[in-house]
């Protein structure tokens, strides 16, 4: 997974490729989150969703305002149930907090055969339900409950492999092996076998409680558990063999990655609303959240790499590398929030309404790897001066086994204003702006020690024996600072057509704003490197020093401009058909359809 980060980079900017080398690269920012963790948990209709999540609590819609305050049931008459079943497919996009900062270390090579580019999904869920209903209408009036669902689930690829081929290996010094430097300029036949296939799913699960005290005050609770399991397998195999030919050039390589994580939380919440007038209310809500987020990586390279012929050839060629890696991440903290809400009466019948809320994460990130790298080579070729023929002979071996730990603050501000305007029968229009400011600052140290190992183990005019040893016990704190802004300008309206339709409209223009400062600081406490050759043994201890790598702060700021269409039909009053048509309307696989059943 550490190489993964760097393979991201490449892999946006190919032409230009500075290698990364993963000995210096923080283990941490290998972690796969989900950007609902330690969230409040808000299910909301289709319309409202459809137009801009902005517009919670400012458009009129009690079923997607009990996500954030439960007392909001007591509002509901009689027993509902909504059914939100997802049409559209989840497209392949890359997220703002995984455009990673480059940074340019320049001891070390260390290609794999291919690159792998991290194939992250927004994903939405696929089926939402919410059902609300009287305890006991006539028992016990004013007491309501309510339990809503949704479910995310996806299958598709993991990686999307970008082969950038090697003839060979480098070494753990960042030394092209010898071995390699006739291997012939040959095109690739891309032979690819194996799997590649990624399942996640996730479950949201709530509950509401809420009770009326007379007409001026509600009181309510919801619970909430989220539960997400995510499961990766890579395969990819490689068998060449052209031993036919004059070449006599053959290659196999074996790459397997997996990755498992879970995710689980528990939200309590609760709120109440006051009501001194019929148009007229304030309301408060509060709650926390608790939860952990884990994932375990495992990771094998083996290459084979042979040109010529070794039984009647003078020159001959094989290459050997073998790579392991296993690699496990935790996550777990805490989020406490809070918000105010209100809805205020104007003039002609026109509302104001507003929703503020603040919320504030403390997370403890833990980490381990061991990861080690063997490579053989072989070469043999006759000189051209003695007319002798040589052997050369090399090996090399790398290992790196590695503890972190740390901790992470986050801050969330988001606030909403807009107006609710009725037009004849009906209609209405919505006006709204929506912003909303993150900001997070994490700190981990991750204590490494690091053996490199290589041996040229026979003698040649260009070569003499030599074996050097090279350890490493050393510290990386790593520091990051990140920063997101998001306005938005949401417009909604409802125009009812007559016999039952009303049409839904909805534009929304936002402008959105990240960056992103992270820092690597490397302190040596042992930094040795001893050589053996036909001179003697010779050693080198390097003082204890602290090398700061400084990322490219990355800024990154758009504007866009969405529209939005949908359509409800209500036959009766006792059910009610929506549709939405997204951003592709003519595209039935990006449709959405709901229905609300008034029991």
């Amino acid at each position: 997974m550490k190489r993964l980060l760097f393979l991201l980079l490449v892999s946006m900017s190919v032409s230009s490729v500075q290698a990364q080398y993963w000995s210096d690269y923080v283990l941490e920012k290998g972690f796969n989150a989900r950007d609902y963790f330690l969230q409040p948990h808000r299910i909301v209709t289709l319309q409202t969703k459809n137009v801009d999540m902005g517009l919670l609590g400012i458009r009129p819609d009690s079923l997607s305002e009990i996500s954030y305050q439960p007392a909001r049931l007591s509002f509901i008459r009689g027993t509902k149930l909504y059914l939100d079943m997802k049409g559209s497919e989840d497209k392949f996009t890359i997220l703002p907090n995984y455009i990673y900062p480059r940074y340019a270390y320049d001891n070390a090579y260390f290609y794999p055969p291919y690159m792998a580019r991290f194939a992250e999904r927004k994903l939405q869920p696929m089926l939402s339900v919410i059902f609300v209903g009287d305890i006991a209408e006539k028992w016990l009036p004013g007491f309501k409950y309510g339990f809503s669902y949704e479910l995310i689930h996806h299958q598709g690829p993991y990686y999307e492999p970008v082969p950038i081929w090697y003839y060979g290996a480098y070494d753990a010094f960042g030394m092209r092996a010898e071995a390699n430097k006739d291997f012939p300029e040959l095109p690739v036949n891309l032979k690819r076998d194996g799997l590649d296939e990624k399942s996640e799913t996730a479950h949201f699960m709530d509950a509401y409680l809420s009770f009326s005290v007379g007409k001026f005050l509600s009181l309510g609770a919801k619970v909430s558990r989220t539960q997400t399991a995510i499961s990766g397998d890579y395969l990819r195999l490689n068998n060449y063999d052209d031993t036919g030919s004059r070449s006599h050039y053959s290659s196999r390589y074996l790459n397997r990655k997996g990755n498992e994580a879970t995710l689980s939380q528990n939200e309590y919440s609760a709120g109440f609303i006051i009501k001194p007038t019929q148009n007229r209310e304030i309301g408060f809500w509060t709650g926390y959240i608790e939860g952990n987020h884990s994932q375990k990586a495992s990771e094998t390279d083996s290459s084979f790499y042979a040109w010529g012929d070794p039984a009647s050839q003078d020159q001959f060629s094989r290459s050997t590398s073998n790579h392991r890696n296993q690699s496990n991440w935790l996550h777990q903290g805490k989020t406490r929030f809070g918000g105010i809400h209100g809805n205020l009466p104007m003039k002609q019948g026109i509302s104001f309404k507003f929703r503020f809320e603040y919320l504030k994460s403390d997370l403890d990130l833990a980490n381990g790897d061991t990861m080690i790298d063997t490579s053989h080579h072989h070469y043999r070729y006759r000189y051209y001066l003695d007319n002798q023929i040589y052997n050369y002979i090399y090996s090399s071996k790398f290992s790196d086994e590695r503890t972190g730990d740390g901790g992470e603050n986050r801050e969330k501000k988001e606030g909403a204003v807009g107006l609710v305007i009725p037009l004849y029968k009906n209609s209405r229009l919505i006006l709204g702006l929506f912003t909303e400011k993150t900001t997070s600052q994490t700190k981990i140290y991750e204590d490494t020690k690091l053996t490199r190992f290589r041996n040229r183990e026979t003698e040649t005019p260009y070569q003499t024996p030599e074996m050097t040893t090279e350890f490493e016990d050393k510290t990386l704190r790593f520091t990051k600072e990140n920063s997101m802004l998001r306005v938005a300008l949401p417009v909604a309206m409802d125009f009812y057509l007559g016999k039952g339709f009303t049409a839904h409209l909805g534009a929304v223009k936002q402008f959105y704003k990240f960056k992103t400062d992270e820092i690597v600081d490397i302190w040596y406490r042992t930094d040795s490197t001893i050589t053996i050759n036909s001179s003697g043994t010779s050693s080198e201890n390097k003082p204890q020093r602290i090398d700061r790598y400084r990322a490219s702060p990355t800024r990154k700021s758009q504007s866009s401009t969405d529209f939005s269409l949908g359509l409800s039909f209500q036959p009766t009053n006792l059910v009610r058909f929506e549709v939405a048509m997204g951003t592709e309307w003519l595209d039935l696989k990006y449709w959405q359809f709901a229905v609300l059943l008034s029991l």
